[in-house]
């Protein structure tokens, strides 16, 4: 069979939870995964590969693995798996003819065109007129990483192309003349991973390979940074809030983080806050905020520590705006509050 189109993609990490969604949503995002697979893994492609972190973990149920492979059998043609450091102890028990598993055992998947190979220091019966394609999981740039590997070390030969898993945001670069690609993460599963996830699709012409980063329509990650500075009250602040939030998908997976000062005793009501966002598909608030001190106050009262040390910092030559940081942080210490920094 002559390859002219595959499909790159890693970590899937199926079976993967947040366990601050509720289990509905959970259920929700599982079966949207599902079916973005079915409809990606499609009859446009020759091959897919899959370049580790498939599974979450040993643990996933049976009905997810089940529903995943249904898709691979209904897709029919080669799908290419490597494992990577979730799934490195998963225990496939059976699974479609057209599912190929590389492993030590079987280090080299071959076809007309083009060869598909698992990192070795020798290879085998390289044959330097086919493409030759390298597939791997790990981290290839920061030595201080428990998943790192010396990609240097298994390029003794040519590729044409090295697909890459682990890394949970696309990259593509050159190693030696080599383009060597992250796919990203197909599915995200944290605040971690806001933006766009999807997959590289390959173009084989001749003996060539043009690639790109396609993404998928999906649920995603969003985080919102709202300052509620200057705060008059909170009936203004929530008419800003409410403009702020309109910009924003109401489908996606939502953390809003609250920054800015507010005056004593008018500290935000942020339960009410979020109440307004029920039509978000998930939402969150990370409160941020701070009080904005009296300096007044502290520096009138009697055989007072912070009555010397506001005193003592408004004195000094320092810039404005410096010296109010350092009052607002001195006097936040002195009180026992979370710092401002």
């Amino acid at each position: 069979m002559k390859i002219k189109k595959i499909l790159h993609c890693a970590d899937l990490h199926l079976g993967a939870k947040n366990i601050k969604l509720p289990p509905e949503k959970q259920k929700f995002l599982l079966q949207e995964h599902l079916k973005n697979l079915a409809d990606i893994f499609c009859d446009e492609y020759d091959l897919i590969m899959i370049c580790g972190d498939l599974f979450h973990n040993k643990t996933v149920s049976r009905k997810v693995i089940n529903s995943f492979f249904n898709i691979i059998e209904k897709f029919s043609k080669p799908v290419l798996y490597i494992a990577g450091n979730h799934d490195e102890n998963f225990e496939f028990i059976s699974y479609p003819s057209n599912f190929i598993i590389l492993n030590r055992k079987n280090c080299v998947y071959r076809t007309e065109n083009i060869d598909f190979w698992l990192p070795k220091e020798s290879y085998e019966n390289f044959d330097e007129n086919k493409i030759n394609i390298l597939l791997a999981h790990g981290e290839i740039t920061n030595k201080k990483d428990n998943d790192y590997f010396d990609l240097t070390t298994f390029m003794t030969k040519k590729f044409d192309y090295i697909a890459l898993g682990h890394e949970h945001a696309f990259s593509a670069e050159k190693v030696i003349n080599t383009p060597v690609v992250y796919s990203g993460a197909l599915f995200a599963n944290g605040f971690d991973e806001c933006g766009d996830k999807g997959f590289v699709v390959l173009d084989v012409i001749e003996n060539t390979i043009n690639f790109y980063f396609k993404s998928i329509m999906q649920t995603k990650y969003q985080i919102v940074d709202f300052n509620i500075t200057p705060y008059e009250n909170f009936e203004i602040l929530k008419k800003s809030f409410i403009e702020n939030m309109e910009k924003y998908n109401k489908n996606d997976i939502t953390r809003v983080v609250l920054n800015g000062y507010y005056y004593e005793n008018e500290k935000p009501n942020i339960e009410k806050l979020k109440e307004l966002l029920k039509e978000f598909f998930y939402i969150e608030i990370e409160d941020r905020t701070r009080v904005k001190l009296n300096f007044e106050k502290f520096k009138n009262e009697t055989l007072s520590f912070k009555a010397e040390f506001v005193n003592l910092v408004e004195n000094s030559s320092i810039d404005e705006d410096v010296k109010n940081s350092i009052l607002t942080i001195g006097l936040e210490a002195l009180q026992g509050d979370d710092l401002s920094i």
